[in-house]
């Protein structure tokens, strides 16, 4: 059973800078099988997907480690934050995971 603690990848909270583009990776820790691997952007609740996810690109399984399509932060995103919705079949469960992403104004200090 999970708590609520586990539904986020443990290398959450991730940063990007608006205008970056990066393919993340998700270790399933332990798995034998991993299949059908899809994921979803969201931002304040809104599905983004198809504006941050490269449509051209794909969601790629390689032994247990799932690697996501291409996540672009738009520019018009600096201080807003994602959450990507990662799900694959591992080991036969339908598993779900959430990384939150939080993406930099490219001026800012911090």
């Amino acid at each position: 059973m999970q708590n609520e603690d586990s539904i986020w990848i443990l290398e959450s909270p991730l940063v990007m800078v608006a205008g970056e583009q990066i393919a993340f990776s998700v270790d399933w820790q332990g798995a034998a099988n991993v299949a059908n691997p899809t994921a979803q952007v969201f931002k304040n609740g809104a599905d983004i997907t198809a504006q941050t996810m490269d449509a051209a690109d794909q969601h790629l399984v390689n032994g247990n480690v799932q690697t996501l399509k291409r996540l672009r932060a738009r520019p018009q995103d600096g201080g807003a934050r994602y959450v990507l919705l990662v799900q694959a079949e591992v080991d036969g469960n339908l598993e779900r995971r959430k990384l939150l992403v939080h993406v930099a104004r490219a001026g800012e200090e911090h």
